[in-house]
């Protein structure tokens, strides 16, 4: 059978399509990614994908992911692609769906008062399993929930400093997002590192070209994380503002602002660029900002000093690390970056070896650091969908 494995992010959409046999290992028939899905970027959207040994770039216009749905669709049919079941990666489940869900009438109601939890990002996924609702209505889809990655975080992590009452009434603590990449990598680098995974300290660092956040993990599970309740706190992200003085959303209300237009203005008008004034990618930021940008440097300058500050306070809540593990796009193509955050540390045990820094492939994991350096610093790409494929496998019972 063939298994679809959807993963939206805030702009970008990776789809993959393994063949599944009882008595063999997944297989993958074809693999894509559609890049600057409704960005603020000068590079333009397109999708990506391999089949049967053969890569196509195919340049177009992606103003949502319900139209990178529908080209995904038609790309199936020119390929002759049957799909027999889909799995979807779905942001936040909210306190009312934490495991892997089949849709039905009665998840689906659940997953509408899921949206406005994270709201650049189950609206997507929405609208994608939508589409293929409607075009493919007999086939079996899932959703597989990145909250539930941080479900073991301790309480001392997770819960904000509001009365109990609210807190009871309306679910208000950290949720944690990212959850399957950090699943994934976690597994990954205590493997690469040869430390058992109840034993291994890792700061994560899922630098994405929307989306991005720092999660510490030790004794097996998730310890803290710098998004919340929504995936709006935290790092600077491409147009999320991240961590923000709750005077200031206050501030905007008394003005005149809507719930909603502030909505927009933090989640779509912030972060790069809202500091740029340019661009949302972070590698247009980096090139203006050589080229004499002040206000694209700014935006580079703010980036890695809030990412400085998370992965700093994880190394003392851990008491240490054994390593800083950078992934996702930014994570792993972004040698400037990590350069910035991790090259003039060597008093906290972080040897970054500059050379493998610089010359580090994005699509294999790489060790960055020195011999000596009691932190090991690694760029490892991350794989959500072999965890959903996973999800999605024991779902219907196929080991």
């Amino acid at each position: 059978m063939n298994i679809l494995i959807v993963n939206c992010g805030s702009s970008s959409q990776n789809f993959r399509i393994y063949q599944v046999g009882q008595d063999k290992e997944p297989e993958i028939l074809l693999n894509g990614k559609a890049r600057n899905v409704a960005m603020k970027t000068h590079e333009s959207s397109c999708i990506e994908y391999s089949f049967a040994d053969a890569t196509k770039s195919l340049e177009m216009s992606l103003p949502s992911h319900r139209a990178v749905a529908e080209a995904c669709l038609r790309i199936f049919a020119e390929n002759t692609i049957v799909i027999d079941a889909i799995g979807h990666r779905f942001v936040h489940g909210g306190k009312w769906l934490t495991c892997t869900t089949q849709l039905t009438p009665q998840s689906r109601d659940l997953l509408e008062k899921c949206l406005p939890l994270a709201p650049i990002h189950n609206p997507n996924s929405f609208s994608v399993m939508k589409v293929y609702s409607e075009v493919l209505p007999a086939v079996r889809q899932f959703m597989v929930f990145d909250t539930a990655f941080h479900a073991g975080m301790p309480d001392a992590a997770r819960q904000y400093a509001l009365p109990r009452d609210l807190v009871d009434e309306f679910g208000f603590q950290k949720y944690g997002f990212h959850g399957l990449s950090y699943h994934y990598i976690s597994n990954r680098a205590a493997k690469f590192l040869g430390i058992p995974l109840d034993r291994v300290k890792l700061i994560m660092c899922h630098l994405g070209t929307g989306g991005s956040s720092v999660a510490a993990f030790a004794n097996g599970h998730s310890v803290e994380t710098s998004m919340g309740y929504s995936p709006l706190p935290g790092l600077v992200m491409s147009t999320r503002c991240g961590d923000l003085d709750p005077e200031i959303v206050l501030k905007l209300v008394r003005d005149g602002r809507t719930p909603d237009e502030i909505d927009d203005l933090l989640n779509n008008k912030s972060g790069l660029i809202g500091l740029s004034g340019y661009s949302s990618n972070l590698s247009e930021i980096i090139e203006a900002a050589e080229k004499g940008n002040k206000r694209c440097q700014l935006a580079y300058d703010v980036y890695a000093n809030r990412l400085k500050n998370y992965i700093g306070g994880y190394y003392w809540q851990l008491n240490g690390a054994d390593a800083i593990v950078f992934t996702d796009d930014v994570g792993t193509h972004c040698w400037q970056l990590r350069e910035k955050v991790c090259g003039e540390v060597e008093n906290l045990g972080v040897k970054l070896d500059r050379t493998a820094n610089r010359e580090a492939r994005a699509d294999s994991d790489q060790l960055l650091s020195q011999p000596g350096s009691k932190v090991k610093v690694l760029s490892m790409p991350t794989n959500e969908e072999g965890i959903i494929l996973h999800e999605v496998l024991q779902a219907l019972n196929i080991s």
